[in-house]
C-alpha cells in the first residue's frame, strides 16, 4: 500500500505577520523550529522510503529538521511549491484587502475563476500536484508492499493534494481550510483509490 504523509512547513515570520509568501520566503520562527523538532520525534518510528520537499527554504528547512539524526536524504520538487501569487507576495493580508478587494474575494470564494497578473491560478497548482501524484502512483509497482512517502509542502498546495485525493474539482477548494503548520495528513492509495487515514 502506498502511504502519503503530507505536511505543511513550520511557522515562519511572515505567517505571524499575515504576509502572503507564495514563491517568496521568510525564516522559520523559534516556534516553527520547535514544532519541526516535535514532528521529528513524532515520526521517529516511521520508515519513509522516499522524502520530497518544496524547494522553498521554509519547507526544505523543516524537512531538514525532521530528518536530522535519521541520516535520510530528500528530493526537492518544484511541483510542491506554494501557489505563485505574483504581486501579492510579500504583502500583508490587510493591504491586499484594501488594494484588491474583489480579487481577494474571488481568491477565497470562487477559486475556479481566480486570476491575477504574473501569478498562478488554482488550476495551475492542481495540474502540477496531479502530475506529482500520478508519478508516485505510476512508480509504485508492488501493490502488496507498504511504501511510505513523506512530503513537505505549503498551505494551498496541501489543500490541492486533499482536493485531488477526494476527487473534487477546483471549485470545491473553497470548502477546504489551510492546515496548521507541521500538521501531518495521511492518505493511503490502493486499487480502490485514495483514503484519508485519521
Amino acid at each position: 500500500m502506498l502511504n502519503f504523509y503530507i505536511v505543511r512547513h513550520g511557522q515562519t515570520e511572515w505567517n505571524i505577520e499575515r504576509r502572503f509568501q507564495g514563491w517568496l520566503d521568510s525564516p522559520l520562527t523559534e516556534h516553527g523550529v520547535e514544532s519541526a523538532l516535535s514532528l521529528k520525534s513524532h515520526l521517529e518510528n516511521y520508515k519513509f522510503h522516499q522524502c520530497f520537499t518544496s524547494p522553498s527554504q521554509r519547507a526544505a528547512r523543516t524537512m531538514e529538521l525532521v530528518l536530522s539524526d535519521h541520516h535520510q536524504s530528500y528530493i526537492t520538487d518544484e511541483r510542491l511549491r506554494e501557489i505563485n501569487l505574483g504581486p501579492w507576495q510579500g504583502l500583508k493580508h490587510e493591504d491586499i484587502e484594501k488594494e484588491f478587494p474583489e480579487q481577494l474575494e474571488i481568491f477565497y470564494n470562487h477559486p475556479e475563476i481566480f486570476w491575477l497578473t504574473d501569478a498562478e491560478t488554482y488550476h495551475d497548482v492542481y495540474e502540477r500536484v496531479k502530475s506529482f501524484i500520478n508519478q508516485q502512483t505510476d512508480n509504485y509497482k508492488d501493490k502488496g508492499r507498504p511504501h511510505n512517502v513523506l512530503i513537505m509542502t505549503h498551505g494551498v498546495t496541501l489543500m490541492v493534494f486533499q482536493l485531488i485525493f477526494d476527487g473534487k474539482p477546483v471549485s470545491e477548494l473553497k470548502n477546504y481550510t489551510v492546515a496548521k503548520n507541521t500538521q501531518v495528513h495521511h492518505y493511503q492509495y490502493s486499487v480502490n483509490g485514495f483514503l484519508r487515514v485519521e
